[in-house]
């Protein structure tokens, strides 16, 4: 199998932590790539998006939700627990591709010009970021629980927040998760997904300069 990467990309580093927890990176081989100034993954993913799962038999998955499933059934459901522990991961694991998006989305709406409609596209995506770190951190049961896909979403979507927005100074209002998180961004699947040249994966292929968002 492939896998089209960005770097930064927090539902890369996601899936990448996923093979790593899984212990298939012997099966999978990186492609690293600008999925905004490249169009070669269009002809694998019509939205030209990372992550993108290239299988052996030609035919791609896409979108990390649903590569993470699939990466799971493939080792014995060892990520999504059974029912009835199923949807809490799953829920967990749509919080943190939520902060994700709304770190994203923060973060490409400020490079534009401010007027009235950006400024509250920008308060939206705050908005969003605080409530769902406020959820994260008052019922913080989950922070104990053996480790499943909604912790890796958590901790790759904190990872990019720490990166992409400093300035929100997010740990401040939130230390259980940013005592949590301290201690998971130490599990070998996270350090690896951060910079999977130092993994175990099957071949490297960096043809492309990182993407930036």
């Amino acid at each position: 199998m492939q896998l089209f990467y960005a770097p930064r990309s927090p539902f890369s580093r996601k899936i990448l932590a996923t093979i790593v927890e899984l212990d298939l990176a012997t099966r999978v081989s990186l492609v690293r790539i600008d999925p905004w100034t490249d169009e070669t993954l269009r002809r694998h993913n019509p939205a030209s998006k990372v992550p993108t799962l290239l299988l052996d038999d030609g035919s791609a998955l896409f979108d990390s939700p649903v590569i993470a499933r699939y990466l799971d059934t493939l080792s014995g459901h060892m990520l999504i627990p059974p029912v009835p522990r199923t949807w809490d991961a799953l829920r967990r694991e749509a919080l943190g591709d939520g902060l994700a998006e709304a770190v994203i989305r923060r973060f490409v709406d400020r490079l534009g010009p401010h007027d009235d409609r950006l400024d509250r596209v920008v308060t939206r995506q705050e908005a969003a970021i605080t409530a769902i770190l406020d959820r994260l951190e008052t019922a913080p049961d989950w922070m104990q629980a053996p480790t499943d896909l909604g912790h890796l979403a958590i901790a790759c979507a904190l990872d990019y927040l720490d990166g992409r927005s400093p300035e929100l100074n997010w740990k401040t209002r939130s230390p259980l998760l940013a005592a949590w998180f301290h201690d998971f961004r130490a599990r070998p699947s996270m350090k690896i997904a951060a910079d999977p040249i130092i993994g175990t994966f099957r071949s490297i292929n960096i043809p492309h300069p990182p993407a930036e968002v």
